[in-house]
């Protein structure tokens, strides 16, 4: 996603009317996001190295901030004061939003923060009344710039000039002594253009993107004009958006020589962009590193079922060893040499069978050696299957658990994965903060409501198991068959189960199961009181009986949200 200063110039005119409203909180809400509450609004701001931006947001933060060094001291410095000014630094991709209040103690303070939209160099600093850094969100420290603690506050150095200190005459002075394509001029001239935008421009303007000295002198007059009322725009509130192959283009200039386009506020252009991008979210790097771990367990465990299974390959025939004993035994009374085989009639088939021996040990010797063989193998063939067997539902629970961690739909969500987790080995354990864990709430289970009838969903195995076990006997469970998902449960609350009630329960458990993208699900339902959690069972892992199922096809019938 393209965002540059003339992108940021927007979204400021935007948000310029949070000024002298009062910061109320500031939530972390991801590694890379934050979110400030305002008394009436609200502004989030991504560091994200790939689509960094800031955005007005009416997020509804009610959950814990995560508290790393940087957001505790947001929280602890600037919350309750007032923005008194929010600004854009010439117009590079900088946000300077200025703070003015009261401390504990009652000393009147200013503090600045300002947020750096560059890259992979995206960043968020505090600032004193001196300019010098108080905390930065990430310290940076090389041959041309310090960003750390106790160091004075430099915007990075631009290679271009700002237009807002240009005349016409300047700008195009500008652009004649530049020898690349006009496009390329621009961008590499003045600060707070991106390629595209410089692109864009040439290509609205319609002139043919060359040297600016081979153009005619009315044309890079035009040029010069429109680049000046650029500038000068600092009330346009709007972006242009169209619609491409790779996702959504955004604009602050008309993208009508693309194609039809559509203008839009310049946050909600943004979200739309960051959407049809597929830029991946807080929400999706928590699931993908979780999922990642899962799948690391995956491997493991299956190497070890290919080793089990090699080794219960190699006992398969462990039963002919009580044969050859038993052949032997039943014919010592005309086995008297010791030897390297024997030729013997198995009394069962009536057939021939020749069994090699240890030429050491007496015929006697060789039998009970054969019985030896016999239960070890035995002993060794019922561990094997007993630890296959723990394996294999090992693996089945690692599947249902990826599947409801893929369903995760907040951050609050994939939060109470962290115990299932620790359980499952997949992750560390830690260190219980008491007064935390008491603050923390849980989030519950997805509630639906259809025709007078109540539906739980459980968003983790964990809730899977607490909305089953505290069920009522006669409420009804749902479950797609034979694949990962979440527990459905319908309450009866008394009332007489409708065809229409089974049929909606039965598509919440298809929507929210490994076959929701395929379409046809097929789906059990029975009474709570025929489901049962086996001892020492992983979480969310039951059994269930005297059931029936129904194929619901998620591609013709909608789910309400919840």
């Amino acid at each position: 996603m393209v965002f540059d200063g003339l992108i940021l110039q927007r979204v400021l005119a935007e948000i310029s009317d949070v000024s002298g409203q009062q910061l109320r909180q500031v939530y972390q809400i991801g590694r890379s996001e934050f979110f400030f509450k305002f008394s009436k609004r609200g502004i989030e701001i991504s560091l994200n190295p790939s689509s960094p931006y800031i955005i007005e947001s009416n997020r509804n933060q009610n959950s814990p901030s995560i508290e790393t060094p940087f957001s505790l001291f947001l929280r602890r410095h600037i919350n309750g004061f007032f923005l008194t000014k929010i600004a854009q630094l010439d117009m590079d991709r900088i946000t300077r939003m200025d703070f003015e209040g009261r401390d504990a103690f009652g000393e009147r303070n200013k503090y600045s923060v300002i947020a750096e939209f560059i890259g992979p160099g995206s960043n968020i600093m505090v600032l004193d009344e001196e300019e010098r850094i108080l905390q930065v969100f990430r310290e940076m420290i090389s041959s041309k710039r310090t960003l750390a603690r106790n160091v004075k506050y430099y915007p990075p150095d631009s290679p271009g000039k700002s237009l807002r200190n240009l005349s016409k005459e300047n700008i195009t002075l500008t652009l004649l002594h530049s020898g690349d394509t006009l496009s390329r001029a621009i961008m590499k001239s003045f600060t707070g253009f991106s390629r595209a935008t410089a692109e864009n421009i040439v290509g609205f303007l319609q002139i043919e993107d060359v040297v600016p000295s081979s153009l005619r002198e009315e044309r890079l007059d035009e040029v010069a004009e429109f680049l000046m009322s650029l500038s000068l725009d600092t009330n346009g509130r709007s972006l242009f958006v169209i619609d491409g192959t790779k996702g959504a283009e955004i604009s602050p200039i008309p993208l009508d020589h693309k194609g039809r386009c559509e203008k839009v506020g310049a946050s909600e252009a943004i979200r739309r962009a960051i959407k049809s991008s597929g830029a991946e979210t807080e929400v999706d790097r928590r699931k993908q590193s979780i999922i990642r771990k899962i799948d690391k367990s995956f491997k493991r465990l299956f190497k070890l079922i290919d080793k089990l299974e090699t080794e219960l390959s190699e006992v398969e025939n462990y039963r002919d060893f009580k044969k050859y004993g038993e052949l032997i035994t039943a014919n010592l009374y005309r086995l008297r040499e010791r030897r390297e085989t024997v030729e013997l009639e198995d009394w069962e088939t009536g057939e021939t069978v020749e069994i090699s021996l240890d030429s050491r040990l007496t015929p006697s010797e060789n039998a009970q050696l054969f019985f030896k063989y016999y239960s070890k193998s035995l002993r060794k063939e019922i561990q094997l299957k007993k630890r296959l067997r723990v394996l294999r539902d090992e693996v089945n629970y690692l599947d249902q658990l990826k599947e409801m961690v893929s369903q995760a739909e907040s951050l609050e969500d994939v939060r109470e994965f962290s115990s299932e987790l620790e359980e499952a080995g997949i992750k560390r354990k830690e260190k219980i903060d008491k007064k935390r864990k008491k603050r923390s709430q849980k989030s519950g289970p997805r509630v639906f409501e259809r025709n007078g009838f109540k539906f739980l969903v459980g968003r983790n195995n964990i809730e899977n198991d607490e909305i089953t076990k505290n069920a009522s006997r006669d409420d009804i469970w749902f479950h797609a068959r034979g694949i990962p998902g979440a527990h459905v449960i319908l309450k009866k609350a008394g009332k007489e189960i409708t065809p229409e009630a089974i049929l909606y329960g039965s598509l919440l458990a298809a929507k929210y199961s490994r076959g929701r993208q395929s379409g046809k699900v097929e789906v059990a339902h029975t009474e709570v009181k025929n489901v049962k959690k086996p001892k020492g069972a992983k979480p969310g892992m039951v059994t269930y009986r005297k059931f029936e199922s129904i194929t619901v096809d998620l591609t013709k019938e909608m789910v309400g949200r919840n």
